[in-house]
């Protein structure tokens, strides 16, 4: 068993036979007498065929990216990259380079190509040392793609063979990959790949997130050189590979895609005792999109603000009526937690000066300012769940203070004092050490509580929530210690969930555990990394790790050392 720390470039848990990628290619053949017009005819034709191709595969992402609202991102950059290769074949220069070349030095189709191809490199081959480096990246990319287009011409000219995986083989370690292979390798059926050679920016690495494939980077390429297909553990979501793993480790795998896939889970320990894990989600096309397994299935937090952000506009509450009403439809046995709209300076959706000029107003808070925004989200939930006679949990963002509270309930019956009270259940957003603490004396008004870890770990450490390795410190932290038992207390009179980041990650798995918690909603990929932590503790084991890492004073060496741990939980030891 080898363990190699790697780079996530894509994150997915794959198991499978890696085998070292290999470009393979018919030899041409010998002509004796070259026909130019007969050469720049097959050019053409071969020319024509490149451009359809990579018209059809722009089609597939632009199709994708309607259903797909939450990877525009990096949907949109594959469709960049994609549009300058067609831009590029259907350059006029392109085309006459290649006909002088056919014409008047007397070479095939296949030999014109290389030559031109060759001749606007070289171009590029050196930047002056005055360069920016980004620009210098730059050049090497456009090398790479006009080596990428010349492999997709001579495809068509009948010299690259068409790309087959080995029987049996499902992940592959390739020194470099452009983007056509790629594209070729998922139409094999690739599940996870293993690159080195590459960089944030390059074009294949683009390709690899535009097509959803599970892959790590790694430095030296030594370690992708061996001579045969070898069983692999590939977990992209930490940037960890084991060659050889032993049979006993307990690995669950990311679905593939077009599965179905669980919504929430309940999970337990080794030691027997039970956790339930749930989804987070954004858009409403990720809800009616998404092929469910049957029986009950709940998303723990449905986060509707990015319906704005789908729409590009804010819906009437017509719109949003009926969009819930389709999600009840085609989602009949899934339960759903509403957090109303949750704006803030750096979510603003709805583009309100009020956002912008002060960062503590979000939430409920800045709701309860625009009442009419809160209106006609809660009157559309409320009677899409009238009407569809289906039960809902409605939670309240960014809940710091008792006013908040209870100037939404006195608004609310102010505007729909007859609502159907026996189909809801009202939540609360904690997101601050204020709110935490009060949360003890709104247990008659609220069902239910979130945890927002991410802000509450923000507030507590005074820094924003791009700053992951100080929050997390913070979530190690013996302040947080004090948190947990306030929650715990919480936690005897109401459900108390936790959701943020930090909770899809393996080593905060176990602290939280020995600290009394067991309710957790994460991202629906992080899933299968932490229902297997969950069922490879004891509780036991979890707090003597909690013990040694309470041990050790430094919060830095105590992070570093809880990650460690959760690896060895994981993996075995390296």
């Amino acid at each position: 068993m080898r363990h190699i720390h790697a780079k996530s470039i894509y994150p997915g848990r794959i198991k499978g036979n890696i085998a070292p990628y290999h470009r393979e290619r018919f030899a041409a053949d010998k002509k004796e007498k070259v026909d130019p017009r007969e050469e720049f005819r097959q050019f053409k034709s071969a020319l024509r065929g490149a451009q359809a191709q990579l018209a059809s595969e722009k089609k597939m992402i632009l199709d994708r990216r309607q259903k797909n609202p939450r990877e525009i991102a990096a949907l949109d950059d594959a469709i960049n990259v994609l549009e300058s290769h067609i831009m590029t074949l259907d350059d006029p220069f392109f085309l006459s380079e290649i006909k002088k070349v056919i014409f008047h030095g007397g070479a095939s189709a296949a030999a014109a190509l290389g030559a031109v191809i060759h001749r606007v490199s070289k171009q590029f081959v050196y930047a002056p040392t005055h360069r920016l480096s980004t620009e210098t990246a730059q050049n090497k990319h456009f090398m790479q793609d006009l080596t990428d287009m010349k492999r997709r011409i001579l495809f068509f000219l009948g010299m690259q063979q068409e790309l087959k995986l080995p029987e049996g083989i499902s992940i592959v370690a390739a020194e470099k990959l452009n983007v056509s292979e790629v594209l070729a390798l998922k139409r094999a059926g690739v599940r996870g790949i293993v690159i080195s050679e590459t960089s944030e920016t390059a074009h294949e690495v683009v390709m690899l997130r535009a097509m959803r494939i599970p892959c790590v980077t790694l430095k030296s390429a030594h370690l992708l050189k061996f001579k045969k297909p070898q069983p692999i553990f590939l977990d992209a979501d930490l940037g960890y590979i084991v060659l050889k793993p032993r049979k006993k480790i307990h690995f669950v795998e990311s679905e593939k895609q077009g599965e179905a896939s669980a919504l929430s889970k309940n999970v337990k320990m080794q030691s027997g005792e039970k956790f339930f894990l749930s989804s987070t989600l954004h858009f409403t096309s990720e809800i009616l999109n998404r092929p469910v397994l049957g029986g009950a299935q709940t998303i723990g937090l449905y986060r509707t603000e990015y319906q704005i952000s789908e729409a590009g506009e804010v819906p009437s509450g017509r719109h949003l009526q009926k969009q819930y009403e389709e999600i009840f439809a085609n989602q009949p046995t899934v339960q759903i937690v509403f957090r109303l709209f949750d704006f803030s300076h750096d979510k603003n959706f709805v583009a309100h000066p009020m956002l912008e000029s002060d960062s503590s107003l979000g939430g409920i808070r800045f709701l309860l300012k625009e009442k009419n925004l809160l209106e006609r989200q809660l009157l559309a939930l409320l009677r899409a769940a009238a009407n569809s006679e289906r039960k809902i949990k409605i939670l309240l963002p960014r809940l710091s203070e008792s006013r908040e509270l209870s100037d939404f309930f006195a608004h609310l019956n102010s505007v729909y004092p007859h609502y159907p009270r026996h189909l809801v259940r009202w939540g609360g957003m904690l997101e601050s050490v204020t709110a935490i603490f009060n949360a003890a004396r709104w247990v008659k008004e609220l069902d239910f509580f979130y945890v927002g870890t991410s802000d509450l770990l923000s507030s507590m450490t005074a820094q924003n929530r791009e700053s992951p390795a100080l929050l997390h410190r913070a979530l190690l932290s013996d302040a947080f210690v004090h948190i947990a038992h306030e929650l715990r207390a919480l936690s005897r009179s109401r459900d108390v969930t936790l959701c943020g980041q930090a909770v899809g990650e393996p080593w905060a798995v176990f602290w939280l555990a020995s600290l009394g918690l067991r309710n957790f909603t994460l991202p629906t990929g992080r899933m299968p990394i932490i229902t297997n932590t969950i069922e490879a503790l004891t509780m036991k084991t979890c707090r003597e790790l909690s013990r040694e890492l309470l041990a050790i004073r430094d919060e830095k060496e105590r992070l570093a050392h809880a990650q460690q741990t959760a690896l060895k939980i994981l993996y075995g030891k390296e």
